[in-house]
């Protein structure tokens, strides 16, 4: 269950109104305003539409490695990590499990009954030795208001499948048993927890001894982030190691850039992606950061694409927490019904995992190359959307 992308998004996600004739307003105020209100000439770069396989879909299914799957302790907190596997290793062993109820506060898992306790069966495997060669790329992924590190396991293990570690920690300030009343001690920034995150695996990376010993490409890290954790993801794109971000169901509210309330840095290369029947994050707030992306950029729009399409939410137990607490008879309140129950009612909505394969394409094929792991664009192409389901618009400069 996620949130807006920013904490005046978030406030603004029930009340849409706002985002109506915001650089009219501004224009009128002062000269400065009307010249906030141009959007960016986008940055030069590798037309995807020249590379040799730009049409290609080459990302909507799993990789060539195994994936393996481990949890790394910070200070005050988990962290998740997915990597590559040789293949073959996994062969045999069980995929990973995990139990949403492990996330929700004590009182209200004592409040469900004990016998529902859906569980969502993931494509990797724990703690198997990383494949042959690297380093390997790092992706960070932040994950979601009222949600947790193992929310989107479906992209992040597709990621290691294509060589790819990732590392997820809990954002627990806003995660899922804060929200349902057990907030963490002590108060962490995203940005905070998402440092401690990088420096711990590149600790892990550069020691000599260890599972991770230099096998990470600590040099760059390139995060990815859900609704919320979209902000985050922008918000990184400030340090000088991130060369590039992926927000997800995640906005940019022109209002508040213009007020200054906003000090985002869009000079450097952003895929933004979207879906139709997000009742969270509305779909224009999603074109805005495109269109005032000054570096590279990219626009995915996914017909029928809803919240929680870009996570696991829908497929467990059909409705994450929410279907918990109406298996146990317990009243939802509306703001969590919401978020948590977005997208996840079949009909009227497309199932999260027909969704999938557009995201984990368009996910991979952007690291990949940002990463070189592709030296061109693979399936960034315009072409790609007419081989991949519910794009309604796919958009990029150049």
């Amino acid at each position: 269950m996620q949130r807006g992308s920013t904490k005046e998004h978030t406030s603004r996600s029930m009340a849409r109104v706002r985002r109506v004739a915001v650089c009219a307003t501004a224009v009128v105020a002062t000269v400065f305003a009307a010249t906030a209100c141009t959007p960016p000439t986008a940055a030069t770069g590798v037309d995807p539409n020249t590379a040799p396989r730009a049409d290609e879909p080459a990302y909507a299914t799993a990789g060539p490695y195994d994936v393996g799957v481990t949890t790394i302790e910070l200070s005050d907190r988990p962290m998740e990590v997915w990597y590559p596997v040789q293949p073959g290793t996994a062969d045999g062993k069980p995929f990973d499990e995990y139990h949403i109820r492990g996330f929700v506060s004590s009182f209200f898992d004592g409040l469900l009954d004990p016998s529902v306790d859906p569980v969502f069966t993931t494509t990797a495997v724990r703690d198997v030795p990383v494949a042959d060669g690297g380093p390997f790329p790092l992706v960070l992924f932040a994950h979601g208001f009222a949600s947790f590190r193992l929310q989107s396991s479906n992209l992040t293990a597709h990621l290691a499948s294509w060589g790819f570690v990732v590392i997820s920690p809990d954002f627990l300030d806003r995660g899922l048993r804060s929200v349902l009343g057990e907030p963490p001690a002590v108060q962490r920034s995203d940005l905070d927890v998402a440092d401690e995150a990088i420096n711990t695996i590149r600790s892990a990376s550069t020691s000599p001894d260890g599972r991770f010993s230099g096998k990470v490409d600590v040099t760059r890290v390139f995060p990815v982030g859900h609704s919320a954790g979209g902000a985050t993801a922008v918000a990184l794109l400030a340090r000088p190691d991130v060369p590039s971000a992926i927000p997800l169901a995640s906005g940019y509210l022109v209002s508040a850039a213009i007020a200054g309330k906003l000090d985002l840095d869009l000079s450097k290369p952003v895929m933004w992606i979207g879906g139709t029947r997000d009742g969270i994050v509305p779909l224009d707030d999603i074109r805005n950061g495109f269109e005032w992306t000054s570096g590279e950029r990219r626009l995915v729009e996914i017909d029928s694409g809803h919240l929680n399409g870009f996570s696991d939410i829908c497929a467990i137990g059909d409705g994450g927490v929410v279907a918990l607490a109406r298996a146990s008879s317990l009243p939802i309140p509306e703001f969590l019904l919401q978020l948590g129950n977005d997208g996840c009612e079949v009909p009227p909505n497309v199932p999260s995992q027909e969704l999938w394969p557009v995201v984990n394409h368009f996910v991979t094929a952007e690291l990949r190359y940002r990463s070189e792991l592709d030296p061109e664009p693979v399936g960034l192409g315009s072409g790609v959307q007419a081989s991949l389901p519910h794009v309604l618009r796919y958009l990029h400069n150049p």
